[in-house]
Parts: structure tokens; sequence; C-alpha cells
């Protein structure tokens, strides 16, 4: 790679504005050791989108920001064909501890994401009917309302047209990255199998549980988490509008939610590295 074939674009409000603070030692760091790469800052999504636009396809554009920065810009990433380099400076880095760079600073994050071979990635499309979303790591459906007959009534869900049980559960979670510390752990997620693993989680109340001791009358007790289910289409559909978070973003509540896997559509740095040694990237020059 030429250090004409890449850019550098920093998202001023990730990390709730702490990443602007990168502005200078990055631009400091890129003279001197890479002066061919360009130290792009757009005051706005629509203006970075519109900066994506003008590049060459397979233009490696740096993106130092988190998991929302890369949603916000994959249309334009994925319509241009470039492939994506992360330093991560966000609130949520989903995306950069799946790689391992969460473990690095951001010197040796920039090093990585300039330098190291690329390979293609799954991304998630979602789409409530309202709203049509790109994303990369996580989305979190909170059913809404009261816990119904037993919890169980009020929605539905779908994972390649095969309905789950979803007993008294709460929540489901589709995982394309490695999970929050919220989700069950031991999920074998992968950025490149082509299926998203999809779990549905969370059960009822306290009162509930009490009833566990009764189930041999035939009363139900609190559901356990059903185990998790691979797929390429994920489809939710409740009586009430349903809470919904994208990689730790909120979005606007739905009835109605459908999540498609688009198969190895971005390339990505570092994708292709199973566990990533922080000790490789000690140095820092060019």
């Amino acid at each position: 790679m030429t250090p004409s074939t890449a850019v550098a674009l920093l998202n001023p409000g990730a990390g709730a504005g702490r990443a602007a603070e990168l502005r200078r030692p990055i631009a400091a760091w890129l003279m001197r050791h890479a002066p061919g790469v360009s130290l792009l800052m757009p005051d706005s999504i629509h203006e970075a989108r519109a900066l994506l636009t003008i590049l060459a396809p397979r233009t490696r554009v740096v993106l130092i920001g988190g998991d929302g920065t890369v949603n916000a810009l994959l249309p334009a990433l994925l319509k241009g064909g470039l492939k994506v380099g992360l330093v991560p400076a966000g609130r949520h880095n989903l995306l950069a501890r799946t790689l391992g760079l969460d473990e690095l600073s951001w010197t040796q994050a920039l090093v990585f994401a300039l330098r190291s071979a690329t390979g293609p990635v799954d991304v998630g499309l979602l789409d409530t009917g309202e709203t049509v979303t790109h994303f990369i790591s996580q989305v979190r459906v909170d059913r809404a309302g009261g816990l119904g007959r037993y919890g169980a009534a009020g929605w539905s869900v779908w994972v390649d047209g095969q309905r789950l049980p979803t007993g008294t559960a709460r929540r489901v979670l589709l995982c394309n990255t490695l999970p929050q510390w919220s989700t069950p752990e031991g999920l074998p997620v992968q950025l490149n199998d082509g299926r998203f693993d999809a779990v549905v989680v969370g059960g009822a109340g306290r009162w509930m549980r009490w009833l566990r001791p009764l189930r041999p009358l035939g009363l139900p007790s609190a559901a356990a988490p059903v185990p998790h289910r691979q797929g390429r289409l994920l489809r939710v559909e409740s009586e009430q509008p349903m809470s919904l978070r994208v990689d730790g973003e909120v979005l606007a509540d739905s009835r109605r939610v459908q999540i498609e896997l688009l198969p190895r559509a971005l390339d990505l740095a570092g994708s292709h590295v199973a566990i990533l040694d922080p000790h490789r990237f000690v140095d820092t020059t060019w």
C-alpha cells in the first residue's frame, strides 16, 4: 500500500467529543510517518459521507471513532468499495474489541489500520419499515409492556423462517462481533462466517421465579435462556412497540424489526488475524 491510497477520517463527536483531542497528535504523527495520508475531520456525518463518495474504489479509509462512526458511514463505504481500518475512539468499541484493537495504543492501532492486510467481514441491515440502518456489531431488541400471560404473549421471533420459543424472555440479542458484558458468554461469534448469532435472553421478575417449585403441578416457571441460533435473517414482531439499540445507539421504537445479513460485504483491516499480539506494533515508524 502506498500512502496516496489511504486517508484518515476522524469523527470529532465520537467518545462524547473526546475523539477530537486526537486531531493534533494524529496529524503530527501522519506528517512525520505517513505524509501522503490526509487527515479529514468533517463537521457532520453528511459531510463525511460526501467526502467518501469522491474517493477511488479500494482506497483505504482509517476511521477514528467507535461503532457508531462505522455504522453511520457503512452505506458510503460499501457503495464506494472502500477498505477500512479502525482506530477505536468511541463510547462503544465492540468491533475494535473483537479485532483486539482495544489492547493497543492509538499509535499502534493507527499503524495496524494503515499497514495490516484487509479481509471481508459480514454487515447487518436493519429495517423497521420506517428506519433502515447498517450495522456491524450488535442489535438489542427489548419487548415493552407487561408480562401478559406468563410473559409469553405479545411478540414473536423468527430466525431464517423458524420461530424461536421465547418463554418469559424480554430481550433478543443479535451479535456479529464479541458481545457486550451483559450478553451470555460463549457465543461462537465470527465476523466473517456468513451468519449472525441470535439469542433470546432475560426472563420474568422475581415473582415468577417463586413458581419454580410448583412446576410439577403444571404451572410455568421463568424460562431459561434459549440456546443461540445462527442465521441470515431475523424477524421480530410485537403487539406493542419494542425498544431498539444498535451498537449502543438508541433507535425509535417499532413493532416490527427485520435484520438481514450481508455476507462478506466490507473489506476490513485485521479481520484475518485470529489473535492480535500488541507487541507486534511497538514500532510505530512508517
